[in-house]
């Protein structure tokens, strides 16, 4: 490969960072901060919208593989505006509404209270709803004494009427206030311009090709990936051991195994980034290097796989000894209850047995004393005038 071609293949590996001219993003940018001014003029704080217009204007690296319509929601960014006049005057109205409600029903009764006091001052015998009509009339000439039916009428007309007008008036005002703070248009707009940004910065033109790789940045390249295999090594190691030490014995050994083989892979990876020669060589080396690690991680995931499937097993193992101790033990003391049954009534019969011969005791005891004393009594009668044995008198 000739010098041309290892540099055409660097530059294909190492992209620059995106602009924004060329891709759309510097619109969508504008059309951001357009936003961001109306969110400020609203009182809503524009921080996240100027963030993202800025990130946008530079080729969109921070928020590149992000959905924005998800991640900044625009209703969030963009809330409706806070009424900052009228809100009084609407409060007063709707309550001076609320009042006016009950007032066609108090001046009704007001006036139906009059009427009955003037109907029963005048004593007429005309109808009363034909004298509240004339105004009960009394006197010379007869005037009224009361406010008539019809016009207390048009009064409890008038404050409906007045009731009505102002409720439709509440109502067009609350509409034309919430035209006015209402964002939704606004809103929808946002998601249109974070939706396109999404897709701008997805799209292959907004990742132009990369620059060409001095030797200084090949230095600096060579130092950072140093660090970070250096690292890297030493993480993989130190969990390594905390591992091993967790599961020093029984499937734990393949899960040591594997990562060993990591760790060594990583060893190899900082010794070839030491040994870093021409950018095309590291390149081709840093591609094998990935795909041997990639590998090794489906060995540790095939590992701790059989690692857990042997876990389950023996926790199935376990939970049937268990089971069987446990019916073991039952059985067991199922036999102890039995047993101790037995020995309680073998208890009660040999008590009855001890009763029993101590009875017959005392009936051979009875006995004896029984035939005793009869050896030792009197002849029986007839037997002769003789003395008694022992030569006493008769």
């Amino acid at each position: 490969m000739t010098s041309s071609e290892e540099t055409m293949s660097v530059n294909a590996t190492v992209p620059a960072p995106r602009s924004a001219p060329g891709t759309g993003l510097g619109d969508v940018a504008r059309e951001i901060r357009a936003f961001a001014a109306v969110a400020r003029a609203d009182g809503t704080d524009p921080l996240v919208l100027d963030l993202i217009a800025d990130d946008l204007d530079t080729g969109g690296v921070t928020l590149a593989g992000t959905d924005l319509v998800v991640a900044y929601p625009p209703e969030v960014l963009l809330p409706d505006a806070p009424p900052k006049r009228w809100s009084s005057v609407e409060g007063w109205l709707g309550v001076l509404r609320d009042v006016l409600v009950f007032a066609p029903i108090a001046l009704t009764w007001w006036r139906l209270q009059d009427a009955l006091d003037a109907y029963d001052a005048q004593q007429s015998t005309d109808p009363f709803l034909l004298g509240w009509a004339r105004g009960f009339p009394h006197g010379t000439p007869p005037e009224p004494t009361t406010v008539t039916l019809g016009t207390s009428a048009i009064h409890v007309t008038l404050f409906i009427v007045l009731v009505v007008a102002l409720t439709l008036g509440l109502h067009i005002l609350q509409n034309i206030r919430e035209k006015q703070l209402s964002r939704e248009a606004d809103r929808g707009r946002l998601g249109t311009q974070l939706a396109l940004a999404t897709l701008l910065l997805a799209a292959p033109a907004a990742r132009p090709a990369g620059k060409p790789l001095d030797n200084s940045s090949a230095d600096r390249l060579a130092a950072q990936l140093l660090a970070s295999s250096v690292n890297l090594e030493t993480a993989l190691r130190r969990t390594s051991e905390e591992i091993v030490t967790v599961l020093e014995t029984g499937p734990g050994s393949r899960i040591q195994t594997s990562l060993d083989g990591w760790t060594q892979t990583v060893a190899e990876l900082t010794q070839l980034v030491r040994s870093l020669i021409p950018p095309s060589e590291l390149a081709r080396e840093l591609i094998t290097i990935r795909e041997q690690t990639a590998r090794e991680g489906e060995q540790l995931r095939s590992a701790l796989d059989a690692l857990v499937t042997d876990l389950r097993r023996v926790q199935e193992t376990t939970g049937q000894e268990i089971h069987r101790h446990d019916l073991a033990v039952a059985a067991v003391r199922e036999l102890a209850q039995r047993l101790g049954d037995s020995l309680m009534v073998f208890t009660e019969r040999a008590e009855n047995l001890v009763d029993s011969t101590h009875s017959m005791w005392q009936v051979v005891d009875r006995l004896e004393s029984s035939n005793g004393h009869r050896r030792n009594a009197d002849p029986p009668r007839g037997g002769g005038y003789g003395p008694p044995p022992g030569g006493g008198r008769p």
